[in-house]
C-alpha cells in the first residue's frame, strides 16, 4: 500500500493537497515538483562534453579507456582499487605519456561531477525521509493529551533522530553550493598541457569564490544570493557553528478533540534569509514560521536553480 507524507506531519493512505512524499515498497517519491532525475542526466551530460573537448568524442575516450588498467583512473578515489599514496605516486612519475594524464584528470573531473550527483540524491533521501519519521512518529507518552484541545511539545531521542535529519540536510545542501562552484571553476579552466598530471584549478574553491566565474550572468542561478539561498546558509551555519537552530529540538503537536492534527517544527525569525540576532542570541521565535511547511518550496526552488545553473554552463562555458 502507497503511503502518503503530509505538509501537517499526519500521514494518510490517499493523496490530499499537503501530500509531499509517497512511498511504495520503501521509495521515495515527492510529489511536486522533483527534478532530480534531469539534474542526473545533465550532470552525465557535462562529463561527456569535456570527454568530446578532451579526446574528441566519448567514443574515442571509451577506446582509450579500453587499453587501460581500470586501476589508473579510480586508484586514490574509489575503494575497490587498494593502491597506496606512495604506489600511485610512482606510478604516475614513471608514466609520462600525455594520454595517460589526460585520463587521470578527465577522471578526477569526473569524481567532482559524480559527488554533486551523490549529494543531489542524499539531499532527496534526507528531504523524503524528514517527513517520512515526521508523519509516521508519535511523540505520546500516553494515548491522550492531558486536554482535548492543546498543543503539547516533544522532545526526546525521536525528535533530535528527525532533528538530525534536517541537520544532515542544510549541510548537504550547502556542500552542493560548493561543489557546483568547483564544476564550474573548473570546466572553465581545463588544462592544455599534459606533459605532467594537472593539478585541479578548483580544489581550494568553495561557493564563496564564485565571485570568480565571469563567464555566466548569475541570475536565475545559485550564485545569485537570494534570500532562499541566505536563508539555507544561515540554516547551515547555525548547524555548524552553534549545533542547531534550536536549543532542545522539538516538535509541536496540535490535538482537537483528543485527536492529533497538526505536527510542526519552528524556523527561527529571520529577515531575508538571515537569521535575526542580537549579541549573543541568533534564535527568535516571534514569528511562527512553521519549518514542515517552508521546506518543500526552499529545496525544489533549490533544485529547479542548480538545473539552471548546469544550462548556463552548458550553453556559455566552451
Amino acid at each position: 500500500m502507497t503511503k502518503f507524507y503530509n505538509i501537517n506531519g499526519i500521514p494518510s493512505n490517499e493523496p490530499k493537497p499537503g501530500s509531499v512524499v509517497s512511498e511504495w515498497r520503501n521509495n521515495f517519491w515527492i510529489t511536486a515538483n522533483d527534478n532530480t532525475s534531469e539534474l542526473d542526466f545533465k550532470l552525465i551530460g557535462i562529463t561527456h562534453r569535456l570527454a568530446d573537448k578532451m579526446f574528441g568524442s566519448v567514443q574515442r575516450f571509451y577506446e582509450m579507456l579500453s587499453a587501460t588498467s581500470m586501476a589508473l583512473p579510480y586508484a586514490g578515489i574509489d575503494s575497490d582499487i587498494k593502491v597506496s599514496k606512495t604506489e600511485f605516486e610512482n606510478w604516475v612519475k614513471t608514466d609520462k605519456s600525455e594520454s595517460t594524464h589526460k585520463l587521470l584528470y578527465y577522471y578526477d573531473f569526473r569524481n567532482l561531477v559524480g559527488s554533486l550527483q551523490n549529494l543531489v540524491v542524499e539531499s532527496k533521501i534526507l528531504f523524503c525521509d524528514f517527513y517520512k519519521a515526521l508523519n509516521e512518529n508519535s511523540f505520546m507518552l500516553s494515548d491522550k493529551p492531558m486536554e482535548p484541545d492543546m498543543v503539547t511539545i516533544a522532545s526526546g531521542m525521536l525528535v533530535t533522530g528527525i532533528f538530525s535529519r534536517i541537520n544532515h540536510l542544510f549541510i548537504n545542501l550547502a556542500s552542493q553550493l560548493d561543489f557546483i562552484t568547483k564544476v564550474f571553476v573548473e570546466f572553465a579552466n581545463i588544462p592544455t598541457d599534459y606533459s605532467d598530471y594537472p593539478r585541479m584549478k578548483s580544489n581550494s574553491i568553495l561557493y564563496g569564490d564564485a565571485k570568480k566565474i565571469r563567464e555566466i550572468s548569475f541570475e536565475n542561478t545559485l550564485f545569485e544570493r537570494t534570500d532562499d539561498i541566505k536563508l539555507i546558509l544561515s540554516f547551515r551555519n547555525e548547524i555548524i557553528h552553534n549545533a542547531s537552530f534550536e536549543n532542545k529540538p522539538k516538535v509541536h503537536q496540535v490535538f482537537e478533540k483528543n485527536i492529533m492534527v497538526e505536527k510542526f517544527i519552528l524556523v527561527p525569525d529571520n529577515t531575508k534569509g538571515n537569521f535575526d540576532s542580537y549579541k549573543n542570541r541568533t534564535r527568535f521565535f516571534n514569528n511562527e514560521e512553521k519549518f514542515n511547511e517552508m521546506l518543500p518550496d526552499l529545496v525544489t526552488g533549490f533544485w529547479k536553480k542548480l538545473e539552471l545553473t548546469i544550462d548556463k554552463l552548458t550553453v556559455n562555458v566552451s
